[in-house]
């Protein structure tokens, strides 16, 4: 990871560098729970919002990865949406991500950790652009020491008024990163981009 960025800044003259990158699978190892996931193992898979989530998947599953591009972008949504509206239906607390952070199988790699905290001494911008669940992956940066400044998480996040989840940011899925960090990078004239997911869906 660092090495890539040292490679491209000292290539880059006058532009600036920012770094964009996924979180499950690439900040975090591969053999991590995922976030999206996250919360009915943590609650149980016997759970009622572990049961309804699998019931919307089998609805909403097959639709995903088939069909024509539309179709997938349009169902992705729907799942999406489907998956952030059970943490309202189930009054998920705040608190439940962080205690669920500290109990779910969540490793972040070594040179992930290195590359955030060399972008943090650079004052180098990080885009994290996940289409997992915001609420867990801020506290698992944080715990490990790896949340800074210069961060901007771009995921899906349940919104709270006090500790009741009232509504949820504009849905981010595999199919509409982009246009997400798109909208994050309109202040950004001149930069180099380096890129890192261990998918091509995440590039």
């Amino acid at each position: 990871f660092k090495e890539e960025i040292v490679k491209v800044l000292n290539n880059a003259g006058d532009k600036e560098i920012i770094v964009v990158c996924d979180f499950d699978g690439t900040i975090t190892t591969a053999e991590s729970d995922v976030t999206m996931n996250g919360m009915a193992k943590f609650f149980g898979y016997d759970s009622d919002f572990a049961k309804e989530r699998t019931a919307l998947y089998e609805e909403y599953g097959k639709y995903l990865t088939e069909g024509d591009d539309l179709t997938r972008y349009k169902m992705q949504n729907k799942w999406w949406s489907a998956q952030m509206e059970l943490f309202k239906k189930y009054n998920v607390s705040p608190e439940s991500y962080t205690n669920a952070g500290g109990k779910l199988n969540f490793m972040l790699r070594k040179d992930a950790c290195d590359m955030l905290a060399f972008c943090d001494k650079n004052d180098i911008p990080v885009f994290i652009v996940s289409s997992g669940l915001g609420n867990m992956i801020i506290p698992l940066l944080a715990f490990s020491g790896n949340l800074s400044a210069n961060m901007r998480v771009i995921a899906n996040f349940v919104r709270y008024d006090e500790d009741k989840p009232v509504s949820y940011t504009p849905v981010v899925t595999p199919m509409n990163k982009s246009s997400h960090l798109a909208l994050e990078l309109e202040p950004f004239d001149n930069f180099h981009a380096v890129v890192f997911g261990n998918e091509e869906s995440d590039l």
